[in-house]
């Protein structure tokens, strides 16, 4: 009987020893996965290319200066307008987001920008121009990577103070690494 008892144990021993040996049972190092294309890239904390030059997001707002003078401060945010589909072709989701830009001057800018996969990790484009003290209604992306950005302007005669009420669609395609429009 003792024997039996020991080699109960013995055995109770070995499977346990064997189930957290390194590399094996719970303790095994996991899987690397890539993400699937139902992920959402997070542009939060991204680096877009403005026409002055790079303005890196912390939390989705980021400050730089113009013109030399650190006083004078330009804030780029995040506006809650975003979209995510394959913009280059890669079988990854993209982000297209609408960037902001608040300054020194009595403008409120508007801008498209993506948050675009890469072989290794996510980069921001240059963000584009869509026009001052416009309203963002909605952006698309087709299953051909074309984004359209849907937005109310005003009439050329009308003053920037005059609300925007005219429906104006603008189309972009990323080429060659830069978004564009079209």
């Amino acid at each position: 009987m003792k024997k039996v008892l020991i080699l109960s144990v013995l055995l109770i021993v070995a499977a346990v020893a064997w189930f957290f040996w390194p590399g094996r049972g719970s303790n095994a190092t996991p899987e690397v996965k890539i993400a699937p294309a139902t992920s959402k890239p997070d542009a939060s904390n991204a680096t877009f290319i403005f026409e002055d030059g790079p303005v890196t997001l912390k939390n989705g707002v980021g400050f730089s200066s113009s013109g030399g003078d650190a006083f004078v401060q330009t804030e780029t945010g995040l506006a809650d307008k975003t979209v995510y589909g394959d913009i280059n072709d890669d079988s990854k989701n993209d982000a297209v987001v609408i960037l902001t830009q608040d300054g020194f001057g009595s403008g409120f800018f508007i801008y498209v920008a993506a948050y675009v996969s890469g072989n290794v990790s996510y980069k921001g484009s240059n963000a584009v121009f869509i026009g001052d003290r416009i309203s963002p209604q909605s952006i698309s992306i087709d299953s051909k990577g074309l984004i359209k950005v849907k937005y109310l302007d005003r009439k050329p005669e009308e003053p920037f103070a005059a609300e925007p009420t005219v429906p104006t669609t603008k189309t972009y395609t990323y080429v060659s690494g830069e978004l564009v429009e079209k």
